[in-house]
This record gives C-alpha cells, sequence and structure tokens, in this order.
C-alpha cells in the first residue's frame, strides 16, 4: 500500500480529472461491453457529467500529489463509479476507497451497502468482505450487462 496516496471527498475542481479516468476506463478497460457502447459511455463521462452526478452521491478521490489515481461514489448505500488507475491497481488504493464508503454509509443509519459488479470485479470485492447474492442484469447505456449483485453488512 503506498502511503502517499490521499484519500478525500470529491471537489469540483476535480471534475476533469475524474471524468478522464473514467473516459480512460471506457475506453481500455471495460472490455465487456461492445466497442460502440465503450465509446459512447466514454464520450457522455465529461466533467459537467461528473458535476451532475456530484450533486446526489458522495464521491471519493484517491489522490498521488495532484493526480487524481481512483475513485468511488456512493449513491444511498449503492457503490457506483468505483475506479482506480490500472497502473495502480492491486495497491490496495480500491480497497481504501471501498472502506472510506463504508464508513459513509455507516454513518448515514444504513446497515449493508451494495453494488452491481461485472465478473471481472467479483474476486476484489469478495476479498473486501462482499457476499454474493445473485446474478443480474442490468441495463446501462442502452446495453444489457451480466452482473451480480454484491452486499456487504456494516459494523461498527
Amino acid at each position: 500500500m503506498d502511503s502517499n496516496i490521499a484519500l478525500r471527498h470529491f471537489k469540483m475542481e476535480d471534475a476533469q480529472r475524474c471524468s478522464s479516468l473514467m473516459q480512460d476506463h471506457f475506453l481500455n478497460h471495460a472490455t465487456n461491453l461492445p466497442i460502440e457502447v465503450r465509446i459512447q459511455i466514454s464520450n457522455s463521462r465529461t466533467s459537467e457529467y461528473i458535476q451532475k452526478i456530484a450533486t446526489d452521491r458522495i464521491i471519493i478521490v484517491a489522490s498521488l500529489k495532484d493526480k487524481i489515481i481512483g475513485m468511488g461514489a456512493l449513491k444511498e448505500n449503492e457503490i457506483r463509479h468505483m475506479y482506480v488507475e490500472s497502473k495502480y491497481q492491486r495497491r490496495g488504493i480500491g480497497s481504501r476507497i471501498i472502506r472510506f464508503l463504508e464508513r459513509e454509509a455507516y454513518e448515514k443509519g444504513f446497515p449493508s451497502i451494495i453494488v452491481n459488479s461485472v465478473d471481472q470485479s467479483e474476486d476484489f470485492y469478495t476479498k473486501n468482505g462482499f457476499q454474493s447474492l445473485i446474478k443480474t442484469r442490468i441495463e446501462r447505456h442502452g446495453s444489457i450487462l451480466e452482473a451480480i449483485l454484491l452486499e456487504k453488512f456494516l459494523d461498527k
């Protein structure tokens, strides 16, 4: 784990850097989606989009110096928008973001936290204490995705 990486709440001036992180993810790593859908989603992840979603969810960013290298969001008790730049993955950054989001959900009175995950990320969530509940399909941007609903009960 890199101790130089700071976690903090999103600020509106982070929108462009978060946008770039999301765009890179969809263009280069979301291989479970057809390329035309990846391009469509990537193009929709603008700074304005990030600023808009920041009004109804908590967004946490992971930064190294002034560069945002990871993010995660919480909408009520659902984790959304979990991304860590690929060269920083497997260093505990995503797990730190999860723990931060868990505390936020717990403080808001939620007994558990959920996430819809693609198969490729299921191991990450189970290593972080989530239990697989059901395989499901979710609609995102006109495409139906195979997903796994996972849940983690929160405690003190």
